[in-house]
């Protein structure tokens, strides 16, 4: 189900939210709570996130798409050539809840999953 659509860059990205048994979350095989799809300017998350757990894997992905968008994913690639995805995902993974909590004390408010209640 769509969720947010947004520009990155000039690109327009879908925010999409998937079962978490969704082929759309799975890299090389193992099953993720976010997937960003670079060639289809689309990123997964998983659905049945709890709101704090969804807003972090959003900002997670958003980076992501926001490094391969500015070229910087290219960069790491060019001087780290056999090491860039490992040093990305760290770096991604190290950043994120800094940014986060960053984020909300500067007053940012995330947009809301849509309501799981019946």
């Amino acid at each position: 189900m769509r969720w947010l659509s947004l520009h990155i860059g000039g690109q327009r990205w879908a925010v999409e939210l998937v079962s978490p048994r969704s082929k759309y979350l799975l890299v090389d095989g193992e099953p993720c709570d976010g997937v960003s799809h670079y060639d289809l300017c689309r990123i997964c998350l998983n659905r049945d996130l709890p709101p704090q757990a969804l807003e972090e894997t959003l900002l997670h992905e958003l980076l992501h798409a926001a490094n391969h968008v500015a070229g910087a994913s290219h960069v790491l690639d060019e001087a780290l050539p056999k090491r860039a995805y490992d040093v990305e995902e760290h770096w991604v993974r190290t950043i994120t809840p800094v940014l986060h909590r960053l984020l909300k004390d500067l007053g940012f408010r995330f947009p809301k999953g849509p309501s799981t209640d019946a």
